[in-house]
């Protein structure tokens, strides 16, 4: 591993494993570059505080002016002054350019492919992410520490006016709303299938940022509801998507 004085700032959940799809999006990006770092644990509660606390720049503005902030985030004590990071996609570009693989054959996302890395990103948060809260909300939130589901049931419930458990949907609707995600996952793996390139990732054995994007998403869908969100994707595509984690296997670890 390259000598590094990272710190990656990740959520802590019930299970053994985090499961914010942006968090592991940067985690299979450092695994995969082989970049030393240690994690700090932020319940979701605290992420504004300790942000600001440690100097991290906020991901976006609130409604009302203020600043929203949000995991992941890195700390890159290796350089001086540190490199105070947030949000995946602008840690990711960093990482790259920062500590470029010899091989550029191995690069997560050539500058020419960054705007089609935009445009699958897009893809995947309006076609799939957005469609997830309805069938995975109390998924989710059973799965959060108990100090982040107090959180997280009121800052969902102001958002959208509504009791969590009335957000859930629940027998056919449940059912057609997962057929809607079903064929989104139909578009992508034929997306995929047009690539013409060997082994299951997207292009071929090595990580593109496409693959952390989407490997990030899966693995939530594993964490979270391992016995309804996965067993579904399981059963879509003739299995790809069982092989498409199997490949990711290597760079699944949490350190």
């Amino acid at each position: 591993m390259a000598t590094t004085n990272i710190i990656f700032l990740d959520i802590p959940t019930v299970l053994q494993v985090p499961f914010s799809p942006n968090t592991w999006k940067v985690r299979l990006a450092l695994n995969y570059k082989k970049i030393a770092y240690v994690t700090r644990w932020v319940e979701t509660t605290d992420i504004a505080s300790v942000c600001k606390s440690l100097g991290i720049p906020p991901t976006s503005t609130l409604p009302d002016g203020t600043p929203k902030y949000t995991l992941p985030a890195l700390i890159d004590n290796t350089t001086s002054p540190p490199a105070l990071l947030s949000d995946s996609t602008p840690i990711i570009e960093y990482l790259e350019r920062t500590y470029p693989d010899p091989d550029s054959s191995r690069a997560l996302c050539a500058p020419a492919s960054r705007a089609l890395h935009a445009l699958f990103e897009y893809h995947i948060a309006h076609s799939i992410t957005a469609l997830l809260l309805p069938v995975m909300v109390m998924h989710t939130h059973d799965k959060k520490t108990q100090r982040d589901r107090v959180h997280f049931r009121k800052r969902t419930e102001a958002a959208l006016g509504k009791k969590l458990e009335d957000i859930e949907l629940r027998g056919k609707e449940r059912e057609e709303h997962w057929k809607k995600i079903e064929d989104a996952f139909d578009l992508l793996a034929t997306f995929m299938q047009a690539g013409g390139t060997t082994g299951e990732l997207f292009t071929g054995s090595n990580l593109s940022l496409a693959d952390c994007t989407l490997g990030g998403l899966l693995l939530a869908f594993r964490y979270i509801s391992p016995d309804e969100a996965w067993i579904n994707i399981s059963t879509w595509n003739d299995g790809k998507w069982i092989r498409y984690m199997a490949a990711l296997e290597k760079w699944m670890n949490v350190m």
